[in-house]
C-alpha cells in the first residue's frame, strides 16, 4: 500500500499542495522554511493518532485545513478546524474505493500502520544504544521494557550488595589482631566477685583494727590515770578499784578481737586488666568472623544477581535471533547494533543506508511508505541507491532535500508546488 495522491491545504506552512507520485522515490525539495517538512508531517498526522499532532497544525491566518491521502484501496482524510478560543478540532474519515466510510477509522489505520516516525538517515546517526531501542520494534513478541526494568532492578540490587561487601571488607581490615595463638576469654564476672569479696573482707579488717586502736588508746589513758592517782591513793582508792575493774572488762573485750592480715588486691586487679585485654581480642575475633560470613553471603547474593542479569541478556539475545530481521547480517545486542558482525557505525555509508531503509520498510509492512528528512546529506550515489532499493523492494520513499537540481524533484515554494515531474516534462 502506497500513497497514490497527496493533498493538503493550510497545514503548517502549506497553502495548497497536490502531489501524484509516479516513482518510488518522491523527492520534496526547496529552500528552508518553504513547507517541505510540513508535507512529511502531514503524511504522519493523517495516518497516526491525534497525540502526535503539534499544537498549531493549521497555517497562520487560516481557519481550517485538511490532509487527504489516496492509498488506492482507502482514502484517508483528516480535517482541522480552529475554534474561537484557539483550540483545534480534528476529524478523521477513511473511505473505501466505493466511498463507504468506516465506523472506527483510526482502528483500521492502526492495523496496517507501522512506524512512520522511523527515519533511516536519522537512525544511522543515532548512538548505538538509541539504535538498539529503535530496532526493538522489530521483535514484537519480546517485552524488552520489562526485561530492562528487571535487569535494572537486579543491577541496582547487586550494586547495593557490592557496596555492602566493600563496607564489610573495610570493617574486617580495620580489626587488628596480635600474632600467635590467641588466649581464651577470661571471666570478668568471676574476677569481679573475687574482688568484691576481698574488698568486703578488707573493710572488716580495717574496722576491727580501728576498734583495737581505740581500745588500746583507752587502756593507755587509763594507765596514765592510774599513775596520776597513785599520788592520791588515799583519796582516790575507790576510783582506782573502779578503774582497775574497767580495765579488766576492756581487756576481756580485747581478747575477743582478732585482727587478720589484709588480702593483697594487686593480683586480682592485674587479672581484671588482663581480662579486658584478652576479651577485647576475643571480641574482635568474633566480630571479624561474623563480618567474613556476612561478606561471603553478600558475595554469593551478588553472584546470583549477576547470573540472573546474564540470563535476561541471553533471553533478549535469543528473542532477537528468533525474530525475522529485515536484512541478513543484522544483529541486535544489549547495547549495540551489529551488521555482518561489526558495529553498525563501522559499516560503509552505502551499507548503513541500505540497512536503515530495510529496517524502515520492515516497520511498515502494510503501508510501504518511508519518510526521510535531511536528504541533502546524501550524495548522488546514495540517492540512486535509495531509488534502486525502493523500486526493488516495493517501498515509497518521501525524502526532503534542499535546493535539489534533479528534474524529478517536487519543488516547494511558499507552501505550494511550483515544479513537479509533470511540469518538468512539459
Amino acid at each position: 500500500m502506497k500513497i497514490i495522491q497527496f493533498n493538503a491545504e493550510n497545514i503548517k506552512r502549506l497553502v495548497a499542495v497536490e502531489i501524484k507520485p509516479d516513482s518510488n522515490l518522491v523527492e520534496i525539495t526547496g529552500k528552508n522554511g518553504q513547507g517541505k517538512t510540513s508535507i512529511l508531517d502531514a503524511i504522519l498526522w493523517a495516518m497516526g493518532g491525534n497525540k502526535i499532532i503539534q499544537s498549531k497544525p493549521v497555517r497562520d491566518g487560516a481557519e481550517s485545513g485538511y490532509v487527504r491521502l489516496d492509498l488506492g484501496d482507502y482514502v484517508v482524510t483528516k480535517k482541522f478546524k480552529v475554534k474561537e478560543d484557539g483550540d483545534v478540532t480534528i476529524s478523521l474519515t477513511v473511505e473505501n474505493r466505493d466511498g463507504a466510510k468506516f465506523g472506527s477509522p483510526q482502528e483500521l489505520l492502526n492495523k496496517f500502520l507501522g512506524d512512520l516516525t522511523f527515519d533511516p538517515l536519522a537512525f544511522s546517526r543515532k548512538k548505538p544504544s538509541e539504535q538498539v531501542v529503535a530496532l526493538r520494534a522489530l521483535v514484537p513478541d519480546y517485552d524488552f521494557n520489562a526485561a530492562d526494568k528487571k535487569a535494572k532492578e537486579l543491577f541496582d540490587n547487586r550494586t547495593d550488595i557490592n557496596r555492602q561487601v566493600r563496607d564489610l571488607k573495610g570493617r574486617i581490615d580495620a580489626i587488628t589482631l596480635p600474632e600467635g595463638d590467641l588466649p581464651p576469654r577470661i571471666s570478668v564476672e568471676a574476677l569481679t566477685i573475687d574482688l568484691q569479696k576481698a574488698m568486703e573482707h578488707n573493710s572488716k579488717v580495717e574496722a576491727e583494727a580501728r576498734k583495737a586502736e581505740i581500745v588500746n588508746r583507752d587502756i593507755s589513758n587509763l594507765e596514765g590515770s592510774i599513775q596520776a592517782k597513785r599520788d592520791e591513793i588515799a583519796a582516790l582508792e575507790k576510783a582506782i578499784i573502779h578503774n582497775e575493774q574497767s580495765i579488766e572488762e576492756l581487756r576481756d573485750q580485747l581478747d575477743g578481737i582478732v585482727v587478720e592480715d589484709k588480702i593483697d588486691l594487686t593480683s586480682i586487679r592485674d587479672g581484671l586488666a588482663k581480662a579486658d585485654h584478652v576479651n577485647s581480642i576475643a571480641a574482635r575475633v568474633e566480630e571479624r568472623t561474623r563480618l567474613k560470613t556476612e561478606m561471603s553471603n553478600k558475595e554469593t547474593a551478588a553472584e546470583a544477581l549477576s547470573n540472573q542479569i546474564e540470563e535476561i541478556k541471553k533471553a533478549s539475545a535469543a528473542a532477537v535471533v528468533a525474530a525475522n530481521l529485515p536484512i541478513d547480517g543484522l544483529m541486535l545486542t544489549e547495547d549495540s547494533v551489529l551488521l555482518n558482525g561489526n558495529p553498525f557505525d563501522q559499516a560503509s555509508d552505502a551499507e548503513q543506508l541500505r540497512a536503515s531503509v530495510a529496517i524502515a520498510g520492515a516497520m511498515n509492512p502494510a503501508l510501504r511508505v518511508i519518510r526521510v528528512r535531511d536528504g541533502s546529506l546524501l550524495d548522488e550515489e546514495s540517492m540512486d541507491l535509495l531509488r534502486e532499493y525502493a523500486e526493488k523492494n516495493g517501498y515509497q520513499i518521501w525524502i526532503e532535500t534542499v535546493s535539489s537540481g534533479r528534474e524529478s524533484a517536487v519543488l516547494i515554494e511558499e507552501g505550494a508546488v511550483v515544479s513537479s515531474v509533470v511540469e518538468a516534462a512539459e
